[in-house]
């Protein structure tokens, strides 16, 4: 072989590990410039995502305050509004038209009959018309669905790479996914406000009773504000104050105080039916002891005003919106296994409990049983989780989180 054919074999081979050498470079550069890129666009499509989602829990939010309805035309106007707010945010943040659905407030997504979808192919779509749910009472932990409270975002953006088109990958598309819920707020953000729901049910009106039996429920007349009060359990007497199996159907004195150390109410609307299945008193030290263990601090009692012997009344019509409250035989039955109308929750500061049932001169010679303290203030909007209470008797403050 002659040298110059040699000299030129060996520049050939060096042209090749040249282009060899470039494609890495450009691979490499692809992946550190055009990588970052990516993570970038990802990152602002989901911040865009978030936004546009809680833009439309926003528009729930302002909905819930101002209409707590989902019916006829302001309905329509409703979904068409928060449709409107996510597609702005998504636009504003140049992401695509997004597709979003409506879910509950535990971001459970629900058909249009307003029941648990299984999936997106079945969910309801924002701009399609609100789902036409009348659940009340969403719980979380077992999955049973509320109302309308939030909305779930799908949204990509593509995007052109900057060195990955020199091997054929020209765009890329990020996509996110978001959640934003709305409700009344229901932590405790003081003592004052009440940090623990009791499994006491007390009548809306002022009462007394006389030994064993209610001596006087006067409609009209209202509990007594930052005054000493005793709240007399009375026994076997319709509108008397009790206790309340929130788990049925065990019940029992052992079920009471566990509710009452740790409180277990399901999240209840005001105002809402809801079912009681065991009501009356209890004489039990464990109890005794147990409400004890709130002296001093303000702790929170849903309060009846009417009671219903039908099958569910229409929660619809909890409200002050018929006289009968969706009822057809308002007050014709107390006592266990019927509805209760709650309005409001009482916020009361707890000086002592006697309920053993040997206490006739510490209850002011009403009853053995009763409970002695001041109300400091009426919950009656909003939403009462367990363990916490939303709202106060002139405002109640809405909330909108961003879940996931």
């Amino acid at each position: 072989m002659s040298r110059t054919s040699q000299r030129s074999r060996e520049r050939g081979q060096m042209l090749v590990l040249m282009a060899g050498g470039l494609i890495a470079f450009l691979v490499m550069t692809a992946l550190i410039v055009d990588g970052g890129n990516a993570w970038a666009q990802q990152r602002q499509t989901q911040n865009g995502t978030d936004a546009a989602a809680q833009a439309g829990a926003t528009v729930l939010a302002q909905k819930l305050g101002n209409d707590p309805t989902t019916q006829g035309a302001a309905a329509a106007a409703w979904d068409a509004a928060t449709l409107a707010a996510v597609n702005n945010i998504a636009s504003a943040n140049k992401n695509d038209p997004p597709v979003a659905y409506y879910t509950d407030i535990c971001g459970v997504l629900l058909k249009r009959d307003g029941s648990k979808a299984t999936a997106v192919g079945d969910a309801a779509t924002v701009g399609d018309g609100f789902p036409t749910s009348v659940a009340m009472t969403p719980d979380c932990p077992n999955g049973i669905v509320g109302p309308v409270a939030g909305v779930e975002v799908h949204d990509s953006k593509v995007f052109r790479t900057w060195f990955a088109g020199a091997v054929g990958i020209e765009n890329l598309t990020a996509g996110a996914l978001a959640t934003a819920v709305t409700g009344f707020v229901q932590s405790c953000q003081s003592s004052d406000e009440g940090c623990a729901v009791l499994p006491v049910n007390i009548p809306v009106w002022f009462s007394v009773c006389n030994g064993h039996d209610l001596a006087q429920n006067t409609v009209g007349i209202e509990w007594p504000m930052n005054e000493t009060v005793v709240l007399p359990l009375c026994f076997n007497s319709p509108g008397n104050i009790g206790w309340i199996d929130f788990t049925p159907p065990a019940g029992g004195a052992d079920e009471v105080k566990d509710c009452i150390l740790t409180p277990c109410n399901p999240a209840i609307p005001l105002p809402s039916w809801q079912y009681i299945t065991q009501t009356g008193t209890d004489h039990s030290s464990p109890v005794e002891t147990a409400l004890n263990s709130w002296a001093g601090q303000v702790v929170l009692f849903p309060m009846f005003d009417h009671t219903c012997g039908d099958d569910q009344p229409d929660q619809s019509l909890a409200d002050d919106v018929d006289q009968s409250f969706g009822c057809a035989a308002l007050d014709d039955a107390h006592g266990q296994n019927l509805w209760y109308r709650i309005p409001r929750f009482a916020a009361f500061k707890l000086q002592a409990a006697y309920t053993n049932g040997n206490n006739l001169s510490s209850c002011q010679n009403q009853s053995k049983q009763c409970l002695v303290g001041q109300f400091v203030h009426f919950i009656v909007s909003g939403t009462v989780g367990p363990g916490s209470g939303g709202g106060t008797t002139d405002t109640s403050t809405i909330g909108v989180q961003l879940i996931k």
